[in-house]
């Protein structure tokens, strides 16, 4: 009995963790299709060893994109619009004292550049562990 190549085990591994990010339906699917064509990228005549072994690494890892375009993306948080506050009040705030001259008018400018400052670090994207539910065995 011969023992799997190296090449085959790795590119598995790989794909079994690509598809965890999956739906569970999508990811049996998915691993069963893309694990299928690795024994037919490795067993290429006309390529060496080395260069078969990079092949099916590089058709494993490019399948990441295709996973990511297949998970759908995260559902909108109504609590986003909370988060938004401090950027529409320094947005007000600028607006409403930006012509002011006196030190009223830089206090509120100051207030108005801080409020935003923390409006854009709250709206920033944040990375998701893709809640959606395909961690889940089942």
């Amino acid at each position: 009995m011969s023992r799997t190549p190296w090449a085959l085990r790795v590119g598995e591994s790989i794909l079994r963790r690509i598809c965890h990010e999956l739906p569970a339906k999508e990811a049996h699917e998915c691993f069963a299709e893309w694990s299928a064509e690795l024994p037919a990228i490795w067993s290429d005549e006309t390529l060496p060893r080395w260069r078969a072994a990079i092949r099916v690494l590089a058709y494993c890892l490019g399948q990441r994109a295709t996973a990511q375009s297949l998970t759908p993306p995260p559902d909108d948080d109504p609590a986003e619009m909370h988060r938004a506050a401090p950027l529409i009040g320094g947005a007000v705030l600028l607006s409403l004292s930006s012509d002011t001259q006196s030190l009223v008018g830089d206090i509120s400018n100051y207030t108005a550049d801080l409020l935003i400052l923390i409006g854009v670090i709250t709206l920033r994207p944040r990375r998701s562990g893709r809640s959606n539910g395909s961690g889940k065995s089942g």
